[in-house]
């Protein structure tokens, strides 16, 4: 049902009359201070029973648009979603077979690291943005508790929403980021600057995000019901 959904709208915006001005091109690198909570493998609690709390994670990205009707404009992102800790358990679990024991001390690297393909038009260029599209999330992580790996290694289609609205102090701007299926919700708000600078436009932007996966082994092979969230700053440019 969700694939049939992004196809109409897909099939619905190709025909739109709303496409990029210019070509440019546009990105930036930043740093997520993650906040990881929920549980992993059924009801084994990230934050208590594995001591995955809290890390520092780098992203990137980089987007292209053009004028050109019909065709997307591109964007294409990297987050590492990344933590590793050891403890001492407090409960008797069972990972991919082998049992873990009340009181054993497990080494575990919890990754939901990612690279996301979007597909977007925009939609309204009139003192503020709308663009829509499609977004294919590949999952390059692993869940690993003292040696016993499952890799998650999958590829999500996901809704994609981006506004963005300028702000009455100069150079200053909102933006809202949604990338949504029906197990992952993903949610940026962010608040920049950009200042022209030849050749282009070079600014710094801070937010808020918030991703949470619900799923289960049908989706990404193990159950998890996470939060990873924070705040963010990063550095822009475009050209």
């Amino acid at each position: 049902m969700l694939l049939r959904l992004m196809m109409a709208l897909v099939f619905t915006i190709s025909y739109s009359s709303a496409w990029a001005d210019t070509l440019g091109v546009r990105g930036g690198v930043g740093f997520w201070g993650v906040d990881f909570s929920g549980n992993a493998i059924s009801n084994v609690s990230l934050h208590n029973d594995l001591n995955i709390k809290t890390e520092d994670n780098g992203f990137a990205y980089v987007a292209l648009e053009h004028p050109i009707p019909l065709l997307p404009n591109v964007k294409v992102a990297y987050t590492r979603v990344s933590d590793s800790a050891t403890n001492t358990l407090t409960k008797d679990f069972v990972f991919n077979g082998i049992p873990f024991l009340a009181n054993q001390t497990v080494n575990t690297k919890f990754d939901l690291t990612h690279v996301d393909f979007t597909f977007y038009y925009e939609m309204l260029d009139v003192g503020y943005d709308l663009d829509l599209g499609i977004t294919g999330r590949y999952f390059i992580g692993e869940l690993t508790v003292s040696g016993v790996k499952e890799d998650l290694k999958v590829l999500v289609p996901l809704i994609y929403v981006n506004a963005k609205f300028g702000l009455p102090v100069s150079g200053f701007y909102a933006d809202v980021e949604i990338n949504a299926s029906s197990y992952i919700k993903d949610f940026q708000l962010r608040i920049g600057w950009e200042t022209e600078i030849t050749p282009g436009e070079f600014g710094i932007a801070i937010g808020y995000r918030k991703f949470h996966m619900s799923a289960d082994k049908d989706d990404i092979d193990v159950d998890m019901d996470i939060d990873a969230d924070g705040f963010f700053i990063s550095l822009t440019s475009h050209f």
